[in-house]
């Protein structure tokens, strides 16, 4: 490993552009990627223009992945959140090379896992959790139950890891073996969806139930990141204005369901706003928290 760290230490050294680099070496955590790459790195650049990048090598007879990516994919915790592999790599790997130390003060910052990263991460599953609940319940209703079964799996998932961040811990990729110390009943609800001797439809429905009851039960205290955003104005929210936030960029492409959810929750209300210039009968429906 020593020799891989040199040789990519020389390959970057005269570059001024790259803030940092980050060495995994992937046989120590996953030693059955036998037949993988041996080695990632994550290369952190400041230039502006960077095409973000992966590059296959071969170093020193080993398999290396190189993953370019600007300084702004990982110093903003809240973007951080939908690029959670890199945060990963930042926690697994060790930094070979730090310009200023920010990789080493967010990798602080992330062990840490401070309330607010918490709340970001927690929003962020819970809107997956939303949208493959919501997913699931369509496909068991037009009767595509292996598409349910699949959209449901990720639902408990999704579930599973907001259960772990509430617990101030990082989500593993061994998640289940993780949450069975935590909360062995999500993890019995597991083993009922993908082991149980009844049909895959009486599996997503049992599971669903449980689902839905917690999406409910767990939605002020995962959407309290959001909720705290739209206190910063008294204002009620477009829907186009939540999603340009550049606090909640990360979720933009899911707000309208979490929003809906809310509203439903009695945690948002739906407002009517009315444009002076307007002229036809159409009013923009507005969000304010309750």
């Amino acid at each position: 490993m020593e020799d891989i760290k040199k040789q990519i230490l020389e390959r970057y050294e005269a570059s001024s552009e790259v803030q940092g680099l980050v060495l995994m070496h992937n046989t120590e955590r996953f030693p059955f990627h036998t037949n993988a790459y041996v080695y990632y790195v994550l290369v952190v650049s400041s230039h502006e223009r960077i095409a973000r990048k992966v590059e296959h090598l071969e170093i020193e007879q080993e398999r290396v992945f190189i993953r370019t990516v600007h300084t702004s994919d990982i110093e903003n915790p809240s973007i951080g959140v939908s690029r959670y592999h890199l945060m990963d790599w930042l926690i697994s790997g060790e930094i070979i090379a730090d310009q200023d130390g920010v990789l080493q003060k967010l990798k602080e910052h992330i062990l840490q896992f401070p309330e607010e990263l918490r709340n970001q991460r927690k929003l962020k599953e819970y809107a997956g959790f939303l949208e493959t609940l919501f997913h699931a319940k369509r496909d068991l209703t037009e009767g595509n139950a292996l598409d349910a079964y699949s959209q449901i799996l990720a639902s408990i998932h999704h579930w599973a890891h907001i259960v772990l961040i509430e617990e101030g811990l990082h989500p593993e990729l061994t998640v289940w073996k993780q949450l069975r110390k935590v909360h062995p009943g999500i993890y019995k609800l597991y083993e009922e969806l993908i082991a149980s001797p009844e049909t895959i439809d009486q599996r997503v429905e049992l599971v669903m139930l449980a689902c839905e009851f917690s999406v409910m039960s767990k939605m002020k205290d995962c959407c309290t990141y959001l909720l705290q955003v739209m206190r910063e104005k008294e204002d009620a929210w477009s829907i186009a204005e939540l999603q340009h936030h550049p606090k909640l960029s990360y979720i933009a492409e899911d707000i309208t369901l979490v929003v809906q959810k809310l509203v439903q929750g009695q945690l948002l209300k739906e407002v009517a706003a009315f444009h002076n210039d307007q002229v036809d009968d159409v009013i923009e429906l507005r969000y304010v928290v309750e």
